[in-house]
């Protein structure tokens, strides 16, 4: 599979096709077509995440291992902008970001990131080269959090269940209010969601037209944060070259330790953001910032402003 995407990812780059958000997707492709099949009913069922070895990064042109990813990601759903830069392949990496910041996301440090999910509907994690020390990922089942919760404090959970708003951070589009309403847990038709960042919910208390959180509410994400801390309920793991980690962000928690650098090879994972053909339908609360909450649209990401494209709400397959 690797040897056939490579190929396909020189041919690519050959014949001159940019990463763009319309890019067809890949044919021909049967051994990476099957891999990506399995990949998908993985992350739309059972445990929610997947860790993938061997992609072809060591000593592979940047060039060529990035386009090889981007093939893939096309195969698995369809990117999504990541930043008001309109990152599609994000670069995850140590630039001295100070995550304090309150317009500061935590890929651009090297600070430890609590549990959180991202704003799209899977994400993927390229190691193409691991940190000189700590940088371990690690993942929690957000469907286990929310069942410990409501077997040791019911009246806790019942908050989650609540709006709570979610600071943008400056990335809301025109027009749009700087805080959106979202609660932690949600019972979907068929399904279950979660989102939650601690950060940002936080951090929305610096908006006067923000709700202010209550004592409940506060004590509700303290009672989650210590059960995700409790030993053995997360997965450690260390991402090593060619290591690709794929996460369902409604059912799986991730974070990161804080690490620093590798001897002049410092840090460096590639980032997809993918809207996902398997994703679940989701509240009206998530509207206002994954543009849309049917099962299996295009929807989610961080655009530059005026830019959100025109299909967000179609069908992940129905375009391209």
């Amino acid at each position: 599979m690797a040897a056939e995407l490579l190929t396909a990812a020189r041919a690519t780059i050959a014949a001159g096709h940019p990463l763009e958000l319309t890019a067809p997707r890949p044919v021909g492709l049967v051994r990476t077509e099957e891999f990506a099949a399995e990949l998908r009913e993985r992350l739309a069922g059972g445990l929610g995440f997947v860790v993938a070895t061997g992609f072809p990064v060591a000593g592979v042109d940047p060039r060529e291992y990035e386009m090889a990813y981007w093939l893939l990601g096309l195969l698995l759903g369809r990117p999504v902008s990541q930043s008001g830069k309109g990152d599609l392949i994000g670069r995850v990496e140590d630039r001295g970001a100070d995550i304090s910041s309150p317009v500061q996301r935590g890929y651009e440090s090297s600070a430890d990131l609590p549990f959180h999910v991202d704003r799209t509907d899977v994400v993927g994690l390229l190691c193409v080269r691991p940190a000189g020390s700590g940088g371990l990922s690690r993942v929690a089942s957000s469907k286990a959090v929310h069942d410990l919760l409501a077997a040791e404090r019911p009246d806790l959970l019942a908050e989650l269940y609540q709006p709570l708003p979610n600071d943008r951070r400056g990335e809301e589009q025109p027009g749009e209010q700087p805080w959106s309403g979202i609660p932690v847990f949600s019972r979907t038709e068929g399904g279950f969601a979660a989102r939650y960042v601690r950060r940002f919910i936080v951090g929305s208390q610096r908006h006067a037209s923000a709700p202010r959180l209550t004592g409940s509410q506060t004590a509700a994400m303290d009672a989650l944060d210590e059960i995700l801390q409790r030993p053995g309920f997360a997965l450690d793991m260390e991402l090593r070259e060619g290591d690709l980690q794929l996460i369902n962000n409604f059912h799986i928690l991730h974070a990161r330790t804080a690490f620093t650098g590798g001897g002049g090879r410092e840090r460096l994972l590639l980032r997809l953001w993918l809207a996902f053909s398997g994703s679940p339908e989701l509240p009206e609360h998530f509207a206002s910032l994954y543009g849309a909450t049917a099962g299996g649209s295009y929807r989610g990401g961080v655009w530059p402003p005026g830019a959100a494209p025109e299909f967000i709400g179609r069908p992940v397959p129905a375009f391209g």
